[in-house]
C-alpha cells in the first residue's frame, strides 16, 4: 500500500514539476562519491529511460567540482548558453533523423540541462556553507563528455522507440515507477532525486 502511495506521489510530482525547484538536503556521502567523477554503477531503475536520465544527471557532480576547484571556490559559472545551444541544435538534428518533433526534443533536453544545473547549484550552496566538504582536487572531465554524448543518443533512441507512450496521457504515471525505483535504491540523495523528477517531467509530451 505504501509503495502504491509513493508511486502516485512520484507521478504527481512528474506531472506538475515546474522549472524552479528548491534543492533539498544533500547527502554528503553520496555527493562526495559522485564528485570524484563518473562511476559505472549497477542500474537503480527498472525503466531504461529513467536510468539514462540518472546517468546523465550524475555527471553534474564532477562538472561542478571541476568548476569549483578551477574558480578557487569563488563564483563558478553554471550557465553556459553557447554550449546549451550546441546541445539543442545537435539533438534536434539527431532527433529529426529519427522522426521526432523538434519542439519535443528541445523540451526534453532543456529539462536535462536544467536538472543538471539544479544539482550543480545545490552542491555549490553546500560547499559555500561547509567549505570542509568541498572538493580539493579537480576530477578528470575527459571521461564525462563521452558519457553525456552516449546518454544523449540513447535518450533519443528511447524517445523514438516509446514515442506513443511518452506523448500519451499516462506518461507521468508510467515513468513514476522508474523514478520510484531510484528513490528506494539507496544510491541517490534528496538533491539528485529532486533533480531527477525535473528531468523526468520534461519527457512527457
Amino acid at each position: 500500500m505504501r509503495t502504491s502511495v509513493l508511486m502516485v506521489a512520484a507521478a504527481a510530482a512528474i506531472g506538475v514539476m515546474s522549472v524552479e525547484v528548491v534543492p533539498m538536503t544533500i547527502d554528503p556521502t553520496v555527493s562526495a562519491a559522485h564528485a570524484q567523477g563518473p562511476v559505472d554503477a549497477a542500474p537503480t531503475s527498472s525503466d531504461p529511460l529513467i536510468e539514462l536520465l540518472l546517468q546523465r544527471l550524475n555527471t553534474a557532480d564532477a562538472v561542478v567540482a571541476a568548476k569549483w576547484v578551477g574558480s578557487h571556490g569563488q563564483h563558478p559559472m553554471i550557465d553556459d548558453p553557447e554550449r546549451e545551444r550546441v546541445v539543442y541544435d545537435s539533438m534536434s538534428r539527431a532527433g529529426a533523423a529519427l522522426g521526432l518533433p523538434e519542439s519535443w526534443v528541445r523540451q526534453v533536453f532543456a529539462g536535462q540541462i536544467e536538472a543538471n544545473k539544479m544539482v550543480q547549484r545545490g552542491l555549490l550552496a553546500r560547499w559555500r556553507l561547509d567549505p570542509a566538504s568541498a572538493p580539493r582536487t579537480s576530477p578528470d572531465l575527459t571521461a564525462v563528455r563521452p558519457i553525456i554524448d552516449r546518454v544523449n543518443g540513447q535518450i533519443l533512441q528511447q524517445l523514438a522507440q516509446r514515442r506513443a507512450e511518452l506523448r500519451g496521457p499516462n506518461c507521468a504515471e508510467r515513468l513514476s515507477a522508474g523514478v520510484f525505483g531510484v528513490f528506494t535504491s539507496g544510491g541517490s540523495d534528496a538533491l539528485h532525486q529532486t533533480a531527477l523528477v525535473r528531468a523526468a517531467a520534461a519527457i512527457c509530451g
